[in-house]
């Protein structure tokens, strides 16, 4: 099916560019929404088996939620309703997130404990889009359009820890590149303000998703042990079950293996959500 979709994409492309009647340049700019799947799940769940474990909690892991990006379409137009667009953007969706918490030991001593979660979700999109265009007046336009989008996607967490049981005190990082292919649809209206220019708003929602991230792990930092060090370019993001909360961690291929965990599969990071965007359109 994927392959169907893109080689549809090519043919019209390429009949578009064979027939140019007139070529239009949108650039956009707005807010995007990310619906994380795994990897939203796994930081309630981390936050809720913190308060769990503990006697008293501040704070919290939050989800990644929404982010600034941009886009530029090359749309060519083959009528007056139709049009083939082209284009590629930016957008990033990240959060920095910390929870504290005390409690007792297994052997009764008294800890206090903080985390930090700073992850963050850059997209490279690029795009094909079937435009359909209905004049609602001599000035207003409404744009239906939709088409498949690949996408580059990098994922990239920092997570510090503190702990006053053998004082550690250590940072684990990683780092993960993966590519997607998914689709899009929505609407937009312009607003032809001159000849050959008009203000534009767009809405539209993506589908797409990241998985099998695997990347590159490390972790530094001290303890009443000694240094703390490691590092690995073959670990992954996994997802898993454990005290009945949803859990997020890093490992290598054979994934966790603490004995309550359940259900283990490599986590997959949803990038299906809403995009909505102001910009400006310039026809020639």
């Amino acid at each position: 099916m994927k392959k169907a979709i893109l080689s549809l994409s090519v043919l019209l492309i390429a009949a578009a560019l064979a027939y140019p009647q007139n070529v239009v340049f949108k650039l956009t700019g707005g807010l995007s929404w990310l619906n994380g799947g795994d990897l939203n799940a796994g930081l309630l769940g981390e936050s809720a088996a913190v308060r769990a474990a503990s006697q008293s909690v501040s704070g919290g892991f939050e989800t990644l939620n929404n982010g600034l990006g941009g886009q530029l379409e090359i749309i060519t137009l083959i009528s007056d309703r139709l049009g083939i667009g082209l284009g590629g953007g930016y957008y990033r969706v990240s959060k920095v997130s910390r929870i504290s918490s005390h409690g007792l030991a297994g052997d009764g001593t008294a800890y206090d404990a903080t985390a930090g979660y700073n992850a963050r979700v850059s997209v490279l999109p690029f795009h094909v889009n079937f435009h359909y265009f209905i004049p609602l007046g001599p000035r207003l336009t409404l744009d239906a359009f939709a088409g498949p989008v690949f996408a580059i996607v990098q994922f990239n967490v920092a997570n510090p820890t503190t702990s006053t049981i053998a004082n550690v005190d250590q940072l684990v990082t990683f780092t993960a590149s993966q590519t997607s292919l998914g689709g899009r649809f929505g609407l937009g209206l312009s607003y032809r303000l001159a000849s050959g220019i008009a203000l534009i708003a767009d809405g539209f929602y993506r589908l797409g998703r990241v998985t099998q991230l695997q990347g590159n792990w490390a972790q530094s930092g001290t303890s009443d042990a000694g240094t703390i060090t490691g590092s690995s370019s073959e670990y992954y993001l996994w997802a898993y079950q454990s005290g009945g909360n949803s859990r997020i961690g890093f490992f290598d291929k054979n994934g966790p293996t603490e004995a309550s965990a359940t259900g283990a599969q490599r986590a997959t990071i949803s990038l299906s959500g809403l995009a909505l965007g102001v910009g400006v359109k310039i026809s020639f």
